[in-house]
């Protein structure tokens, strides 16, 4: 490594640069740039400088090259150039050459505005044109900016003439008022500590060597520099020298501190880096802002991964290396990151350029004037990561010599002693030896001797402290802080035992709060917690130990500041009970303490709309005071019980009395509450991770069992509702929990509130297996798939689109690659295509070489290759790197190919295909790894290996599961078989034990792979196919895709079971009627036969009825009991003689298509039959003759047809979602058709007395009709529950009959959605308040795609769950619909807008 005083070499080429372009400016411009070529050629002379000010001079240099490359200068910044050559024609003056080392402070500031004033005249254009927008008079603006700059140069030329420090501040010009970083994810407080740096005259060595390699601007320098020593030699106070010294001078660095009692920073590092720079520079500003413009999520990303690629590495590729000069990027600290080795395995593989995605970027790809300096510990993983590797430069504080070490300390002993009585050069050449190279010591050791106990001198305490004698090196700090912990805690000679024994029981009290907190709180937090400590011994101050500890924590004298040790050696000291004796603290001990606490803090401070919330109708982002109120009203230490009660009761030993708080909190109101707070501080995701702790805590407590399955319960409500409590609080009351399940938890909090929403109908019992529909493909679903870290889940579509998906919101935000930041795609456009996850943009060019559609793909383990599978027969394997197939394609398969995967280990490749089978393909040869596996009778669409890649589960259309072993390519049991319906996808769980099957009859099952029975029943909720199934990460949630397009997500523990067919008939069922007495049930089928049954025993009555040559769709009994008639798809009617099981006559014939429906007459003596043919006929039972013509009129199939029960006329349900009505006369339509259902009627029956219809559709409704009217009841005050249930299928004989209702007169405020007009919203006036007559009226008060139900003005009236939606059908214009579970509201008694937010 390079660490000669020398110029830099970037000096040098900017100087050259510089040249050649001062060789093509005109006569005029050379006059105002000659300063500057002569001072680039000048220090490139310059050798023994200070390396503070060779910094500076290199950033000078960049100032000069920035304006010497211009390659437009507008007029009007002349003058600036003018100053700025009077500038450079000062530096090189022999008398300022010769005093650089010794003006390095004011040299820095002068480098600083240069490079401002560069940077200004750089952007000089675009500066005009922000001017312009902004209507300002350019001129004025230019010359005042030029004239501030000019006067501040002038000021700090003057000082370096007096050699005099004054205060003079540097003028900042910024005009990118349009590059928005807002909301991009920052560390607060891990930025340079300028209290942290070296004494001036200190470590003058080991920084002049550091500076050096900053300033080298050869190619093979090493972009990283690590600093490693043990903790207290001083590592921390180097970085923050040399990041203090850069960016003084103005150069663009950034420095962020690790600190172990700060939570997450380590997923903020690269984002705060980022803004740190961009900050600095307007390049880098917009480059920052180009990357996060269409990709929000970027901003607050805990994925440092795509940190370093997209916030860092390709902005960093956009600045021109010429224009910025060197950089430099400090991580101190780094063994502090996180809790766990594992929260830095990330950001060491970046350090140590061993990232595993070729796509992202490495660190030896970084700009060659970048450096990083790390500083640690010498810990085992970093040690491991960064050994060997080429990049990174090490010094060790081991290596410093110890003379080098002890004189650094001298030198800081006495600076910060002296003036002391009696203290001189032999005291601080005694502190230097005993500080034996550690300047945390010699620090702890000049507060001591500053800071005297007592009765005691400072040459007392200097004593005490140099003749302490540890045995080792590495204890010497531990010996530190006994004796200063000692000294706080000394005890009075007046003072008794007791006295001291309660001393020392406090220390251990708050100290153990301290460090048992799980982030850092302040003075009044910490206080205010303690107050509600259980044992009122302990409600005392905190400041009552830590006011005398200032040496050792932070924050103690600010009642905001966190309190937290100053050095992480001294927290290591107090836990180590072998060293800190008396000291000790138990961490594990204070846990219960603190969970007491935070509980009784939410107890007494938690509250209804705590942050006085004014309005349930609008989005928390539109109130813009909210922040400052959330600030005030959730202060501190009630944020942190409310975030982290739940990991201190984990922490704590079970404990009776502890339960029972835990108990009570789960049984009162304020669970609520603590949602509620818990959306203000957008921490809800914090709380779904967190409630399962509750269930660790208490299991083998079985008395405490209903208290598990309420914080269970909670973790699902918040899975269902987050999304919208956190979009507007307020309907964490107004919406949430009037539609939890009336078996859930909460809906016991539901009576607290009583001036909510109510279900008057249709509420569910228990929490539904879909937690969320994923609306917005406008095609086709074809893909689904779950990240790996289960937190995502990405879809692809036919209408050519990939979305991405937040698995527990079901908010938009396939295959992943292994760090989830990456997806690949197949299309039918023969291409495979990369996108990065972060910005939804494509990586490169489309992968090309298969000749038909691609219909599957999949990453390696290791995320380098991809393998796809096509419809041209054929596997290919590919290169992300270069886009590039690797070797030839993969040919065996006879068929197209719909699904490949790679074994856990990457060495194998599994492929099913159209042909029935299975082959297996060495992934590094693409050769067939033995014979094809066989078994599968049709195409195989899944394939999977299993965790240990000894196993492939595979699923066909030919209705199984099979398990196959790897190793010897044979099945390892029967296959596992479904329901009679083709098995569409199949994943394997990550523990390998068992299956999730999709079928296309709309059921989910999982399989046990040893035993390939059902586990449970299967999932049941959609009438078409299960086209693909993904288990997420933990096996806890299952997503699945419909034929009907949407996205579903399943509890894999709660599926509903399906009900079991008939036996007998060899095909589908078609149609099922029992005979008018009920003794029997005929049914028809696909397989072309009729069949009897005994009603009471399920056997066959006599052999099956044979006669028709296709399917039979409908079956009827004649109410005499006689006959049997029968619609067949082969276009006739039969009729049968019941008894006997034979025909009666001739087919009857005269239908041109499928007859779908027949029915008797009441009197036995006429057959109505409905046709695909779009027509219904009547036949004569005597004769088997049509009656009549064709009865026209229908525009779709006919479904079902029903005779009146006085047989006078003829109800019709068609495939044209209307019903009608016929004379059975005449054969004439009486009236219109009765619109009203949004799909396909499938059955119509008129009720006994013949004045009402029921028809049910393929929409999911029951609609009642008059039948004598041509609209359907508008109004039910009272429902007839004896003629209609909406709870059965079945239509019993009233008792008596239902009184006629007029319709509603609709006004424009009636808002209801029921068919009781009473349950109607009141006070509606507020809803429509500000809109005019005709803007309410045209309101719709329908049901959006999302959920909500918004009023006029956008406003928010109520949210509707999913798995609500498909069963909401009311809306004010709606009167009356009628089928198993539907949802109707009584708004009757809802505060809603400003009332919402009143208290109850």
């Amino acid at each position: 490594m390079n660490t000669r005083l020398g110029p830099p070499r970037l000096v040098a080429s900017a100087g050259q640069n510089g040249l050649a372009d001062l060789d093509k400016a005109d006569n005029f411009e050379a006059t105002y740039l000659k300063p500057l070529k002569i001072f680039d050629s000048v220090i490139g002379t310059l050798v023994d400088v200070h390396p503070y000010a060779k910094m500076a001079l290199g950033v000078l240099s960049c100032a000069s090259k920035i304006v010497l490359t211009q390659a437009y200068r507008d007029e009007a910044v002349l003058s600036l150039l003018q100053k700025l050559g009077e500038v450079y024609g000062f530096m090189i003056e022999d008398k300022t050459l010769h005093q650089i080392s010794s003006m390095r402070t004011i040299l820095g500031q002068i480098s600083q505005q240069t490079l401002e004033c560069a940077h200004f005249i750089r952007d000089y254009s675009e500066t005009k044109s922000f001017w312009e927008r902004l209507k300002k008079n350019v001129l004025s603006e230019t010359n005042d900016t030029i004239q501030r700059y000019s006067d501040v140069l002038d000021a700090l030329m003057q000082n370096a003439r007096d050699r005099t420090v004054r205060d003079i501040a540097i003028v900042v010009h910024r005009t990118d008022d349009e590059l928005n970083l807002s909301g991009m994810a920052y560390a607060a407080g891990a930025g340079l500590d300028t209290r942290k740096r070296c004494l001036s005259g200190t470590r003058t060595d080991i920084l002049s060597k550091v500076m050096g390699w900053i300033n080298d601007s050869r190619d093979d320098v090493p972009r990283v520099l690590w600093l490693s020593g043990p903790a207290g030699t001083g590592k921390s106070a180097i970085a923050h020298t040399i990041a203090s010294s850069f960016i003084g001078v103005g150069g663009l660095g950034s420095c962020y501190c690790f600190d172990r009692n700060a939570d997450h920073r380590h997923d903020k590092v690269f984002s705060t880096i980022a803004r740190d720079l961009a900050d600095q520079n307007t390049e880098m500003r917009r480059a920052l802002a180009d990357a996060v413009q269409n990709a929000n999520a970027l901003k607050t990303t805990v994925d440092i991964v795509q940190q370093w690629q997209k916030l860092l590495m390709e902005p960093l590729r956009k600045l021109s290396e010429s224009t910025v000069g060197p950089f430099v990027m400090v991580i101190d600290a780094l063994d502090e990151s996180g809790k766990a080795v594992k929260t830095r395995s990330d950001l060491l593989r970046i350090l140590a350029g061993k990232l595993q995605d070729a796509a992202v970027p490495q660190i030896t790809e970084l700009p060659r004037n970048l450096r990083i300096i790390v500083t640690s510990r010498p810990l085992r993983d970093i040690e491991a990561a960064f050994a060997g590797v080429r990049h990174i430069e090490r010094i060790s504080m081991d290596d410093i010599p110890p003379a080098t070490a002890e004189g650094d300390i001298h030198a800081y002993v006495s600076k910060k002693l002296e003036g002391l009585p009696d203290f001189g050069s032999r005291e601080f050449e005694a502190l230097a030896k005993k500080a034996d190279g550690l300047f945390e010591w010699a620090r702890l050791a000049c507060e001591a001797v500053e800071s005297p106990p007592a009765g005691f001198s400072p040459m007392d305490s200097f004593n005490n402290v140099v003749s302490r004698d540890p045995a080792k090196r590495e204890h010497l700090l531990y010996d530190m802080y006994e004796f200063m912990l000692t000294e706080i805690m000394r005890q009075d000679k007046y003072a008794n035992a007791e006295f001291q024994k309660t001393r020392l029981a406090r220390f251990r009290s708050v100290m153990g709060q301290i460090l048992g907190a799980a982030e850092p709180l302040p003075l009044e937090a910490l206080n205010a917690m303690r107050s509600r400590f259980l044992d009122q011994n302990e409600h005392y101050k905190v400041e009552v130990v830590v006011e005398h500890m200032g040496s050792l924590l932070s924050g103690t004298t600010r009642s905001s500041t966190p309190i937290r040790p100053l050095h992480s050696s001294f927290r290591d000291f107090l836990t180590d009970k072998s060293y800190s004796g008396d000291f000790f603290i138990d961490v594990s001990e204070v846990q219960r303490d603190i969970a007491l606490a935070s509980l009784r803090v939410m107890q007494y401070d938690l509250s209804f709309n705590i942050c006085d919330l004014k309005s349930s109708y609008y989005p928390n982002r539109e109130d813009l005071e909210l922040p400052e109120r959330i600030q005030r009203y959730i202060p501190p230490h009630l944020s942190y019980s409310c975030r982290f009660w739940l990991a201190h009761v984990r922490k704590t030993d079970f404990d009776v009395e502890l339960a029972q708080e835990v108990k009570l909190f789960f049984d009162h109101e304020r669970l609520l509450f603590w949602l509620e707070a818990l959306a203000l501080i957008d921490a809800l995701s914090g709380a779904v991770a967190a409630l399962p702790l509750i269930v660790q805590w208490l299991m083998s407590h079985d008395e405490y069992k209903d208290v598990s399955s309420t914080a269970m319960d909670v973790q699902r409500f918040i899975q269902v509702f987050g999304s919208i409590i956190l979009h507007s609080t307020p309907h964490l009351y107004v919406s949430a929990l009037p539609f939890s399940p009336t078996d859930s938890a909460m809906s016991k909090f539901a009576a607290k509130f009583p001036n909510t929403l109510r279900l008057a109908s249709g509420r569910n019992v228990k929490w539904p297996v879909v937690q969320n529909v994923l609306s917005g493909h406008t095609d086709s679903v074809n893909s689904v798939s779950f990240s790996p870290d289960g937190t995502r889940i990405v879809t692809g579509s036919d209408d050519m689109t990939v979305r991405l998906w937040d698995a527990a919101t079901g908010q938009p935000v396939v295959s992943f690659s292994p760090n989830g930041a990456r997806v690949v795609t197949g299309s039918n456009d023969h291409t495979i295509r990369l996108w990065d996850v972060a910005t939804g943009q494509p990586v490169g060019e489309p992968l090309e070489g298969h000749s038909d559609s691609v219909r599957s793909a999949s990453f390696s383990p290791d995320g380098t290759r991809i393998v796809t599978g096509s419809h041209d027969k054929t596997v290919r394997l590919w290169d992300v790197v270069t886009g590039q197939p690797v070797g030839g394609p993969m040919r065996g398969h006879t068929a197209p190919i719909h699904s490949v995967s790679f074994s856990p280990d990457g060495t194998r490749i599994a492929s099913g295909s159209t042909d029935g089978t299975v082959r297996l393909w060495d992934a590094a040869t693409r050769q067939a790894v033995g014979d094809a596996l066989l078994g599968h009778t049709l195409s195989v669409t899944s394939v999977s290996f299993s965790p240990d890649g000894s196993h492939i589960a595979t699923g066909s259309n030919d209705n199984t599961v099979r398990l196959w072993d790897v190793a010897m390519g044979q099945p390892v049991s029967e296959p596992l078989r479904g329901p009679r319906d083709l098995i569409r996808s199949v994943s394997l769980s990550l523990d390998g034990t068992c299956f999730a099957t999709g079928f296309a009859d709309g059921t989910v099952r999982v399989l046990d792979v040893a035993t390939g029975q059902a586990v449970g029943d299967p999932f049941c909720g959609h009438s078409g196919w299960v086209c693909s199934i993904s288990l997420s990460l933990h096996g806890t949630r299952i997503a699945t895709r419909f034929v009907n397009d949407s996205i579903r997500l399943w509890d894999a523990v709660t599926g509903q079971p399906v009900g079991v067919p008939l036996e007998g008939h060899t095909d589908w069922i078609r149609s099922v009627s029992f005979s008018p007495g009920g003794t029997r049930i005929v049914t028809g089928a696909d397989d072309t036969t009729v069949r009897l049954w005994n009603a009471v025993t399920g056997q066959p009555v006599c052999e099956p009825l044979l006669g028709h040559t296709a399917p039979v769709y409908s079956v009827s009994f004649s109410p005499d009991e006689t006959h049997i008639a029968t619609g067949s798809d082969d276009n006739t009617v039969r009729l049968w003689d019941a008894t006997m099981g034979q025909p009666v006559s001739e087919p009857m014939r005269g239908h041109t298509a499928s007859v779908l429906s027949v029915s008797f007459s009441p009197d036995s003596t006429r057959i109505v039959s409905g046709s695909a043919d779009k027509t219904v006929r009547l036949w004569d039972v005597a004769t088997g003759q049509p009656i009549g013509e064709l009865l026209l009129g229908h525009t779709g199939p006919v479904n079902s047809v029903s005779f009146s029960h006085d047989g006078t006329r003829i109800a019709s349900g068609s495939a044209d979602d209307t019903v009608r009505l016929w004379d059975a006369v005449t054969g004439q339509p009486q009236g219109k058709p009765l619109r009203g259902h949004t799909g396909p009627v499938c059955s119509v029956s008129f009720s006994p007395d013949g004045t009402r219809i029921v028809s049910f559709s393929v929409d999911k409704t029951v609609r009642i009709w008059y039948a004598t009217v041509e609209q359907p009841l508008q109004d039910h005050a009272t429902k007839d529950h004896s003629a209609f249930s909406s709870h059965s299928s079945r239509i019993r004989h009233p008792t008596m009959a239902t009184p006629t209702i007029k319709p509603n007169a609709m006004n424009d405020d009636f808002i209801s959605f029921s068919s009781n007009s009473t349950h109607r919203l009141h006070n509606a006036a507020e809803l429509v308040e500000g809109t005019s007559h005709d803007d309410h009226r045209s309101t719709s008060f329908s049901l959006g795609s999302d959920g909500w139900m918004v009023g006029p003005n956008h406003r928010l009236l109520f949210w509707v769950p999913p798995a609500s939606r498909e069963a909401f059908s009311y809306n004010p214009r709606t009167a009356l619909v009628i089928f198993k579970g539907c949802v109707e509201l009584d708004l009757s008694h809802m505060a809603h807008g400003t009332l919402a937010a009143l208290p109850r």
